[in-house]
């Protein structure tokens, strides 16, 4: 096992002025499931590859189990890495796609023979070490892959995006696998995905990047139910986080919200933010905590009831998402199924205001 430690790098690009990846600090403990997750262009992909050597570092440095390895060459950095695209070799069978990397090395054949079985037989591919990749599946071929990594056994598995190009059942269960295969094998893995399902669902802890920043690090859990800015409380989460700019006031003891014609009583802890003279602030709150009147949970109280009308029912199948227009707002809201509800409908909602959100006008959490 190895930690993998990041020290003020910096990646920027000839012709490019701004840096993709700016002075970033990062540390990966020993044995960690590590994700870097955020939209296309955040620097995800291009970090990972600079702790793989693939590309270089412009500024900073890299460590890997103590080990300065920022000037030396991928071969060297004892990494094994998963792409998005299998790169399996079509003439050779599932054995020798494997121990491939092995046979270059010129490992002994007994060896070689050895760590195959050993990884065929944690992916469940024993049956098929005969076959060629044309023979597989999707999901067969991506554990291919997989099997060439584990039988280097380095010190750091990189995963850049490795289950793309699957359908949505297989990457469910090749999410399953890998992380079986992670508490199995209890080696650092790094992995970069643009989906927050997989980030949600595999990380131990996971990076939030934008623009080549770190927007949050911490546990899906923390990061899901305390988002630091705005950015990271629309990009995690599905459906995402209701926003509304206006102001926190006070009036006769009662502090409430206010954005146009919407105005919400909220709790007295908001009062101080009402102090920092009258900016505009973001009010956020999760589709899951605006309930129906008639379904919300008992200790909710109904001092605020809102009617609005649905300009869209969407069914998810558990639960269904509402799009909902009350005056100049529009929001989502998600219910069970258990009322039915459709396009065009009046309903009445109450909001948990104890689930709510705080950010100032730069979208940076007040709480």
């Amino acid at each position: 096992m190895a930690s993998v430690i990041l020290e003020r790098v910096v990646k920027r690009y000839s012709g490019n002025p701004v840096p993709t990846i700016k002075e970033l600090n990062l540390v990966v403990n020993d044995g960690e499931f590590m994700v870097f997750v955020g939209p296309s262009g955040c620097g995800k992909s291009t970090l990972l590859r600079m702790i793989a050597g693939l590309v270089t570092t412009t500024g900073g440095r890299i460590h890997i189990g103590g080990r300065d390895i920022t000037e030396l060459p991928p071969k060297e950095r004892d990494i094994s890495m998963v792409f998005q695209n299998y790169a399996l070799f079509p003439h050779m069978s599932v054995y020798e796609n494997i121990g491939f990397g092995l046979s270059i090395r010129k490992v002994d054949r007994k060896e070689i023979d050895m760590r195959v079985n050993e990884a065929a037989e944690l992916l469940g591919l024993k049956n098929f070490l005969h076959k060629k990749p044309k023979d597989l599946s999707g999901g067969q071929r991506q554990r291919v892959a997989l099997g060439r990594a584990i039988v280097r056994r380095p010190k750091v598995f990189l995963f850049d995006e490795p289950l793309s190009n699957l359908d949505a059942k297989l990457r469910t269960q090749m999410r399953s696998e890998i992380s079986k295969l992670h508490k199995k094998l209890n080696t650092t893995m790094i992995y970069v995905t643009h989906d927050q399902c997989e980030a949600m669902t595999m990380a131990d802890r996971m990076v939030v990047l934008s623009n080549g920043v770190i927007q949050q690090l911490g546990t899906p859990g923390d990061i899901y139910s305390s988002p630091k800015n705005a950015f990271v409380a629309t990009f995690i989460g599905t459906p995402p986080m209701n926003l509304f700019r206006g102001k926190i006031l006070e009036k006769s003891g009662t502090s409430f919200f206010t954005a146009g014609s919407f105005q919400l009583i909220i709790p007295e802890r908001f009062c101080k933010f009402s102090d920092a003279s009258s900016d505009e602030c973001i009010l956020g709150i999760r589709p899951e905590h605006i309930y129906l009147v008639q379904n919300k949970p008992p200790q909710i109280t109904c001092s605020d009831i809102f009617e609005c009308e649905v300009e869209l029912a969407e069914s998810m199948g558990n639960e269904i998402c509402l799009h909902c227009v009350m005056g100049d707002v529009r929001f989502q809201s998600t219910q069970k199924h258990d009322f039915p509800i459709r396009t065009g409908d009046k309903i009445e909602l109450v909001f948990d205001v104890n689930k709510i959100h705080v950010f100032n006008r730069n979208g940076q959490s007040l709480l």
